[in-house]
């Protein structure tokens, strides 16, 4: 059974007062029974005082463990943060990396665009070829050899 919905209730304060009251009961337990009147008490006041030292060191234990689980989410926040941080400087590296080579790509079509351009000039708007160089292509455009004429080899 879980004791973390009672350490969310109480208080610190009440754990380490019940574990204190135990061990001051038993303390008063040891003296009580040289009190003749109050020695009838002695042995309930030992079995109150043991019963609220268990559940004090027990409630004690799991504080601490709530301690230890707080530590440890502080600890993994902050490496997330850290990760965090360094993602978004690795994500800026990239984006500056593509906007970069976009340019470049960008740079060297306008280059290739200039470069047919200017060539494309010199020759005239006829593009003369072959018939056999056109039934090629489409032959091996569609992979159909019945449209290439002439004997094979």
């Amino acid at each position: 059974m879980s004791i973390y919905w009672l350490l969310a209730l109480l208080p610190e304060w009440t754990i380490h007062t019940v574990l204190s009251t135990g061990i001051v009961g038993l303390l008063v337990a040891l003296f009580v029974q040289r009190i003749p009147l109050i020695n009838t008490y002695n042995y309930l006041i030992k079995v109150v005082s043991l019963v609220l030292i268990a559940a004090g060191l027990y409630l004690e234990g799991g504080l601490a463990y709530k301690h230890d689980q707080a530590l440890a989410v502080a600890k993994l926040e902050k490496k997330l943060a850290e990760a965090e941080a360094k993602a978004a400087q690795t994500n800026t590296e990239i984006v500056e990396k593509i906007v970069k080579d976009t340019e470049v790509i960008r740079l060297k079509g306008k280059t290739i665009t200039e470069y047919v351009d200017r060539e494309v000039i010199k020759y005239n708007n006829k593009c003369e070829l072959p018939a056999e160089v056109i039934n090629a292509h489409n032959a091996a455009a569609t992979l159909d050899t019945s449209k290439l004429d002439g004997e094979p080899k």
